[in-house]
């Protein structure tokens, strides 16, 4: 397989790459909380062993593009105003704690509700975590604060725990949470603002993915093509050799 082949062939796969990434940003746009994913390219090259044209040296052949790094945008979401008193949206950084069968995991999602046991949790059943612990609620008026402290008639609950992590120290787990890579703690975020009867919604912007998924379908398709045209030349090339005009 020549270059040319080569240089195809990793665009293509590039391509594919980021149309996975795409629709799931474009599945997700009305995840509540939901931070979308994007990817960056490389130029990809090969070292080519010239020893026998040129006794210890080595030819760089750029082959194409390639899939570089992956990572998930942080920027925040739309606010929207539900009204509910247990939908709460973290204004600025900060993430809700949460516990899970798996551990302790992260989240921007604050649509929560209150379980039969009456304890605060995700629309998913994880545990929503307080700084002394799972926050026992029950009937009456739930009061949160921007600062997070919660109320049940007038009383102090407990107070909402809220968390600073590095935007790189973050990778995905199930359920739209986020759980920290190994090496990295997050640490407690003393100036936090909360918003209650509200949400914060995917910082997907469908028009700009689905710009995207059309220009990535069309590099894809472009990639295609190239690819056939050397097939049927190399096609052509093995049907007509030692053929005589």
């Amino acid at each position: 397989m020549d270059q040319g082949m080569y240089t195809a062939a990793s665009g293509a796969i590039a391509m594919e790459e980021r149309l996975s990434i795409i629709s799931n940003n474009l599945a997700n746009a009305n995840t509540t909380g939901f931070k979308k994913d994007g990817m960056t390219f490389e130029k990809f090259s090969r070292m080519l062993d010239t020893e026998t044209l040129y006794p210890g040296q080595y030819k760089n052949i750029p082959v194409g593009v390639m899939a570089g790094q992956y990572y998930i945008d942080m920027s925040e979401g739309s606010y929207q105003k539900t009204g509910n008193p247990l939908d709460v949206a973290i204004v600025g950084e900060g993430f809700f704690v949460v516990n899970t069968d798996n551990g302790q995991r992260y989240t921007r999602a604050g649509s929560f509700r209150m379980s039969t046991e009456g304890i605060l949790t995700t629309q998913k059943g994880d545990i929503v975590q307080g700084e002394g612990g799972d926050i026992a609620l029950g009937p009456g008026n739930i009061e949160i604060g921007s600062d997070g402290t919660v109320r049940l008639n007038g009383n102090v609950v407990d107070v909402l725990q809220i968390v600073h992590i590095q935007d790189d120290s973050l990778e995905r787990s199930s359920n739209g949470l986020f759980r920290v890579k190994q090496g990295y703690a997050p640490q407690p975020l003393e100036n936090r603002v909360l918003a209650q009867g509200n949400i914060e919604a995917s910082n997907v912007d469908p028009v700009i993915e689905m710009v995207g998924l059309i220009s990535t379908q069309r590099a894809y398709e472009s990639f295609q093509k190239v690819i056939k045209s050397f097939n049927d030349t190399y096609g052509n090339s093995i049907t007509d050799v030692g053929t005589v005009s």
